[in-house]
């Protein structure tokens, strides 16, 4: 996880004076009250100029080393924790790494290792991953029909040990396997890419002479490094990386989450020249909305839906291959923080599954209690249902509301989802380009306020229907999405 910290103090006002906008309750019925602003939007598709291929592992997740500690969590007979995967993608990538990949040794490693140095803020000894952890997790990933990326350490200076975990690895997941990453994050303690790549070297090396197939860098906020890597190692690459996280959580709000960050799509679309460049797919093998754990009440509500299905399908227009949000237990995320998780305590059994989870994590609860989805969860099933369409071009006009919109075309249905991100003007959106006569089978994404943690749903609201001109009005309330798949009508 990212340890910077924003020094932009032009910034920092800005944050601070947008906290201070109210937050409406998002409305769950078509009916607006009076006096609330109405934005009168169009969104205008284009067909003859189709985007980037939506690609199917689009929704994907990452967690900590840490977790494989525990062999009964990632289990094939974890059955929530199964069914959860599933259903928000059945095929996804799971990447296994943060800050306790750099804090774990390999039992099966009989060589003699260098000193354990710790990391500010990390353990005092190294975290001790066994083999039926390692088999656990394999057994997982062919429950789910998720693939696996897999990080090793590189703080630790031992190739060796790398090689003989990254083996185990493939020996037991096989084909699940997609790649082995080195280090998490090294920007944080090497001290510029030159010294990072003279570490990395005799790991790749190692690691290729092996038959083991790398991606990377894994690097934090680090543009340039990942255009430096794919320079020199493109050829060795399955895929290049970088992680990305809003702001420190101690700086986060649901404001400041939902005014976006164009600046950071800026650099994606740099990357994606380099990776196109090297035909090369790219990934955000770790990221969320606000490092340093997320941000309790803004990462873990409602507003946390919208905004990770608008990153998710704005990755996807630029050619992102995945997305790997970060979570998992709160015990996990904490010591990777050097922090000790301090659960509340008490609640019903909703509270209790919430409380032992990463404040920003899509996915809560315990085998012993059960799981459930987060607000999160809903937002990224929402963008996934784009998986293996073509993204479409389109003009906006949001009518002064805080609305994105996206459209695609995926076979013979075409698609559109529309996010209405403003806290205070519902939005009544225009669409064209449609086909005449087009019938649109749609489903809803909201929750009673942008700040509710509880009552998120999305789920099917009835059908739309395009004109002979092939528009189609949908109202849109402040604070939720629609998602749209358009077919030609019978009449």
């Amino acid at each position: 996880m990212t340890d910077r910290h924003d020094t932009d103090p032009t910034r920092r006002r800005l944050l601070k004076a947008a906290a201070l906008l109210p937050l409406a309750a998002a409305c769950n019925g078509m009916s607006w009250g009076a006096g609330i602003p109405v934005a009168k939007a169009s969104f205008a598709l284009d067909i003859t100029r189709p985007g980037r291929h939506v690609d199917a592992t689009l929704a994907s997740l990452s967690y900590e080393t840490l977790e494989l500690l525990d062999p009964t969590f990632f289990a094939a007979d974890n059955h929530g924790l199964v069914r959860l995967f599933r259903a928000m993608n059945p095929h996804g990538v799971l990447r296994i790494g943060g800050n306790t990949s750099d804090d774990t040794v390999w039992s099966g490693y009989q060589g003699k290792l260098p000193p354990f140095v710790a990391r500010k803020r990390g353990p005092a000894q190294p975290y001790v991953l066994k083999p039926e952890g390692l088999q656990a997790l394999a057994d997982f990933l062919r429950a789910t029909g998720w693939k696996l990326v897999f990080g090793v350490n590189l703080r630790i200076g031992s190739p060796a040990m790398a090689v003989s975990l990254a083996q185990a690895v493939k020996d037991l997941a096989g084909e699940q396997l997609l790649a082995i990453q080195i280090g998490n994050e090294a920007n944080n303690y090497c001290r510029d890419y030159a010294s990072f790549d003279a570490a990395w070297l005799p790991y790749a090396k190692a690691l290729h002479a092996a038959g083991l197939p790398l991606a990377g860098p894994d690097t934090g906020a680090n543009t340039d490094w990942v255009i430096q890597y794919a320079q020199h190692h493109a050829k060795d690459n399955v895929f290049l990386s970088r992680h990305y996280y809003r702001e420190a959580a101690e700086n986060g709000s649901i404001p400041d989450l939902l005014a976006g960050d164009p600046g950071f799509f800026r650099e994606v679309e740099q990357i994606m020249q380099v990776a196109d460049r090297h035909a090369l797919p790219f990934r955000i093998s770790e990221g969320n909305s606000y490092y340093n754990g997320g941000r309790d009440g803004t990462s873990n509500v409602f507003a946390s839906a919208l905004w990770g299905a608008d990153f998710m399908l704005a990755l996807a227009q630029r050619g992102v291959a995945g997305m790997h949000f970060h979570g998992g237990t709160l015990h996990s995320v904490e010591s990777s923080l050097g922090r000790v998780a301090k659960a509340p305590a008490g609640g019903d059994i909703v509270a209790q599954r919430d409380a032992l989870a990463s404040r920003y994590s899509a996915i809560a609860g315990s085998r012993a209690l059960g799981y459930q989805p987060r607000p999160l969860f809903h937002g990224i099933v929402l963008a996934q249902r784009f998986a293996g369409a073509q993204m479409l071009p389109g003009r906006l006009d949001t009518g002064g509301a805080n609305l994105v919109a996206y459209a695609a075309q995926q076979g013979n249905a075409m698609l559109t989802a529309l996010i209405n991100k403003d806290a205070v003007r519902d939005a009544a959106v225009v669409l064209r380009g449609l086909p005449a006569g087009a019938r649109g089978e749609l489903m809803r994404l909201r929750a009673p306020a942008l700040d509710s943690r509880r009552d998120v749903s999305f789920a099917a609201d009835g059908q739309v229907h395009a004109d002979a001109h092939g528009a189609s009005r949908i109202p849109l309330p402040r604070g939720s999405a629609a998602w749209i798949r358009w077919t030609r009508g019978t009449g």
